[in-house]
């Protein structure tokens, strides 16, 4: 599996109120953004779900 980056502009303060959330919630910005996903739009990542419980297609 080859890794991507995702990169996108933020203010300075933005930033340091991201930072201060995930810090608050003991996980990486990562970690938040994807379970800002998840509760967005479930299942968005169904197919990458399915391939680690079974195995690629």
């Amino acid at each position: 599996m080859t890794r991507k980056q995702v990169s996108f502009p933020v203010s300075d303060k933005e930033h340091e109120q991201i930072k201060r959330l995930a810090q608050k919630e003991r996980r990486t910005i990562k970690q938040l953004v994807l379970s800002a996903f998840d509760r967005l739009y479930p299942g968005w990542n169904r197919e990458e779900k399915e391939e680690k419980e079974n195995g690629p297609k």
